[in-house]
């Protein structure tokens, strides 16, 4: 953050800065704090941020939207290299066998099990069923329709998934995690919102 003259303007909203309102600079053009947001969540960025083609993204907005691993589920960083089998990407340690778990290597030829690789040791011993690791589903929370991270936690209600801070009273915003709750019509409500 830096201090540039104070009749320099924002290069989101155009207007001009404060003597002593806090500024942002990134790739040579000077923000408000409030003007900087991820065009996805629409909050201010702070620490650290990603340029996508609609503006900025916010870490946890990129972890979202970006590349993940069809065998752990978790993001595949921006710069990691990765394998591609089957419009499927994998972290290189993550590509294994699905009857043994043994990892297949650059270069090592392996066999196709119900789409999956299969290493040359299982294929010839005839294994047909999968080892105990499953590939990784994502829920998807009913009131936000954001994808649940692998580790976050969170909350069933009527089949429905919800994260842990958007499972709240449609009412008054009681958060309901472990808490009474029941329906209202189309709401879910805190037994003080009957």
């Amino acid at each position: 953050m830096t201090t540039p003259h104070f009749c320099d303007r924002c290069g989101a909203c155009g207007k001009s800065f404060g003597r002593t309102e806090s500024r942002t600079v990134f790739s040579n053009k000077t923000y408000h704090q409030n003007c900087l947001k991820c065009a996805k969540c629409r909050s201010p960025l702070s620490g650290n941020f990603y340029p996508t083609l609609d503006g900025f993204t916010c870490e946890q907005c990129h972890k979202r939207i970006s590349t993940r691993c069809k065998r752990c589920g978790n993001t595949i960083e921006a710069g990691i290299r990765y394998k591609l089998y089957k419009g499927q990407e994998y972290h290189p340690e993550c590509f294994c066998c699905w009857s043994c778990n043994s990892q297949i290597n650059e270069g090592e030829q392996f066999f196709e099990l119900r789409g999956y690789p299969q290493c040359i040791k299982c294929h010839s011993d005839g294994k047909q069923e999968f080892a105990d690791y499953q590939p990784i589903e994502l829920h998807q929370c009913v009131k936000c329709q954001k994808a649940i991270e692998k580790t976050q936690s969170y909350s069933y209600y009527e089949d429905n998934t919800y994260h842990n801070e958007c499972f709240t009273c449609n009412r008054c915003g009681l958060n309901l995690v472990n808490k009474p709750c029941h329906r209202l019509g189309s709401a879910i409500v805190c037994p003080n919102c009957n």
